[in-house]
């Protein structure tokens, strides 16, 4: 019986990290494995590229709108490093800014729900388990501070 393709989805801050991220795993020449980066500036083209059937492993390094909007076949695994990049409003400067901060508990929930949507999958968080549950010194926040105000 062949092996099925598995893949992983690695949920990065922003489009930065995740040419940086794609750069370094092609130069290490990861035999059998395809790179796929995801991000909202792509083609159409190239984002519906994670959908297309692949064989061997597959590394989708996407933003925080995996979390959510999506599901990728074959995804066995996902990474969370906690971290995404918001959009903040400055009233002090005024001007909007995209600082990466930590992920909130929901979304780290989201991110979990999107391995093994087809079969078992497995959830690495790249964080403490102190960071992520509430009551306990935490940089994530419980619920994700609001982006705007009455």
């Amino acid at each position: 019986m062949a092996a099925r393709p598995s893949g992983r989805t690695d949920i990065l801050p922003g489009e930065r990290e995740i040419r940086e991220t794609a750069d370094t795993l092609r130069r290490a020449e990861l035999k059998g494995t395809e790179i796929l980066p995801l991000y909202a500036r792509l083609s159409n083209e190239e984002q519906n590229r994670v959908f297309a059937s692949h064989r061997g492993r597959r590394i989708v390094l996407a933003t925080n709108v995996a979390e959510t909007s999506l599901t990728v076949p074959g995804i066995r695994y996902v990474i969370d490093p906690g971290l995404v990049r918001i959009s903040r409003y400055s009233y002090r400067s005024k001007i909007q800014r995209l600082p990466v901060e930590a992920v909130s508990q929901a979304s780290a929930n989201q991110r979990k729900g999107r391995c093994g949507r087809i079969a078992e999958g497995v959830c690495i968080r790249l964080y403490s388990e102190e960071d992520f549950y509430p009551g306990l010194a935490l940089p994530i926040l419980r619920f994700s501070a609001p982006t705007w105000r009455r």
